[in-house]
């Protein structure tokens, strides 16, 4: 394999490992710009939608997939950098039960809010103050799924190039317009081009069956716990429920958000 000739990094106090190590926090992420992404289904799509690999880092040991194999051997002819880690080293990077053996540095990317264009039925997705990653990464996966235009990040707490939301998005990640940016800066960007904002609570006044979208348009879905905030309610054309026919009073923001986003699609006229 031609990833032998990747230097061995063995000692997790070598700066390349420690490197690594400082993309798994919130702060190294913010600080370079970078992120972590692991397994060949995440390395192959980052390379399919040229997301920007910095570097990659395998441990042969795990990779015994042919397949794998043989896209650690294109991202090395093609030069992408690497190393080669000690499996002890790989297994403190992972999050997988059954490793894979390869991972790459991906640059993270974020589309200015001016650049965005919406198009005449275009539907767009907002989330405010996700706590879970895994749950920002599953919502991620079900956008792309939805054939949402862009996502919009509405705090700064909400990382999706968390590792959880990385692994949770299934590649997602990486054909998906992200836009940071506040709940002001949405609004104005909305209003000036003519886009319905309809947000997602439990004390919703309008069924979500009963809703006709009104194109373009922005679903916002809100924290775990408390939901949206009071300024998106204040600024939103429409606030929907789902309503709960069993004994629970809300479903996971997930879910919340697959059965909104796939109701509003298919009300689409496109």
């Amino acid at each position: 394999m031609h990833e032998k000739k990747y230097p061995l990094v063995s000692q997790n106090r070598d700066s390349r490992f420690v490197t690594l190590r400082f993309l798994q926090t919130p702060q190294g992420r913010s600080r370079s710009g970078l992120y972590l992404i692991e397994g060949i289904r995440h390395v192959a799509r980052a390379a399919e939608q040229h997301a920007g690999v910095e570097s990659v880092f395998v441990d042969p040991c795990l990779l015994s997939n042919p397949f794998g194999q043989k896209l650690a051997r294109q991202l090395q002819k093609s030069g992408v950098p690497g190393i080669r880690l000690a499996p002890h080293l790989y297994r403190e990077l992972t999050l997988a039960s059954e490793p894979q053996g390869i991972g790459a540095v991906v640059r993270q990317k974020w589309t200015p809010l001016t650049n965005l264009q919406p198009t005449k039925h275009s539907l767009w997705l907002a989330v405010e103050s996700i706590a879970s990653a895994g749950n920002l990464g599953t919502i991620i996966r079900t956008a792309e799924a939805a054939g949402v235009s862009g996502i919009f990040i509405l705090d700064s707490e909400s990382d999706p190039y968390d590792p959880a939301a990385v692994r949770a998005s299934m590649g997602s990640l990486f054909s998906q317009k992200l836009i940071r940016c506040s709940i002001r800066e949405l609004t104005i960007w909305a209003k000036n081009l003519a886009v319905a904002i309809v947000s997602s609570s439990p004390a919703g006044l309008l069924d979500y069956k009963a809703l006709r979208c009104r194109w373009p348009v922005v679903l916002v879905v809100g924290n775990e716990r408390q939901g949206i905030s009071d300024s998106l309610v204040e600024v939103s054309d429409f606030t929907v429920r789902i309503p709960m026919r069993g004994r629970g009073d809300s479903i996971n923001v997930a879910v919340a958000a697959g059965v909104l986003l796939f109701e509003m699609a298919s009300q689409c006229p496109r």
